[in-house]
């Protein structure tokens, strides 16, 4: 049965944060105990060590367990995984360097990952420090460069919407509407400004009517990993 792509984005939200509540009162395994369960001792070993390293600058482990994890779920073979998690570790060294000290885990994990698309560190420094910097907002950043808007203007986009404290629903609309254009033959450049304009016609930070079935952003999905907590 299909649903409203907002009634569809809520919902993965409200279950993304029901899953760090029930994290937070111990109510799932973690993904470091999942690895030393699954994963072979020497590799779980190593994941260790590395994610000592990474704990004594101020990054979390937890990341690391769930890249291996991921990377074992699609039967990635022992030479692969640990090279790729080594990777991961040093895109969420520079996603703690460029969001700092205080970003939390799923803020980092989508730092990463926006750093692996193609994002500049630079970009995700330049986010406003002055309101809340939340994963959905880096992940609307890495969706519009991907789509071909330009660097400068996805970020003045993305700190509009931060000021106008768009909800995440709302920041997910920017760039399915920014594709759906495109498709449509506008050049992205052109199609970030009608979106933008969209927002300040809208004091509320709602972009309008819910788009048509198959108009939503590829990145419900990620949401849902950048928000889950860790081991979760």
């Amino acid at each position: 049965m299909n649903m409203p792509n907002n009634t569809r984005r809520l919902l993965g939200v409200t279950f993304a944060l029901a899953a760090m509540i029930a994290t937070h009162v111990g109510a799932q395994e973690t993904a470091r105990q999942r690895a030393q369960r699954t994963l072979p001792p020497d590799v779980y070993e190593r994941l260790v060590a590395l994610g000592a390293e990474m704990e004594e600058i101020g990054v979390p482990a937890e990341p690391l367990f769930n890249k291996a994890l991921e990377g074992a779920a699609k039967r990635v073979p022992t030479d692969r995984l640990l090279p790729a998690v080594q990777e991961h570790a040093g895109r969420l060294r520079e996603a703690r360097a460029a969001l700092g000290p205080n970003a939390g885990v799923p803020l980092l994990v989508a730092g990463a990952d926006a750093l692996r698309r193609g994002v500049p560190s630079d970009a995700l420094r330049s986010l406003p420090q002055d309101r809340p910097r939340s994963p959905v907002a880096v992940l609307v950043l890495a969706e519009l460069l991907e789509s071909g808007v330009p660097t400068d203007r996805a970020l003045q986009t993305v700190r509009e919407a931060l000021q106008r404290r768009t909800r995440d629903a709302g920041m997910l609309d920017i760039p399915a509407r920014v594709r759906r254009m495109v498709r449509d033959g506008v050049p992205p450049h052109e199609a970030i400004d009608r979106v933008r304009r969209l927002l300040r016609r809208n004091r509320a930070g709602v972009l309008g009517p819910a788009l048509p079935v198959g108009d939503q952003p590829i990145s419900d999905q990620k949401v849902r990993i950048y928000q889950r907590p860790p081991g979760g």
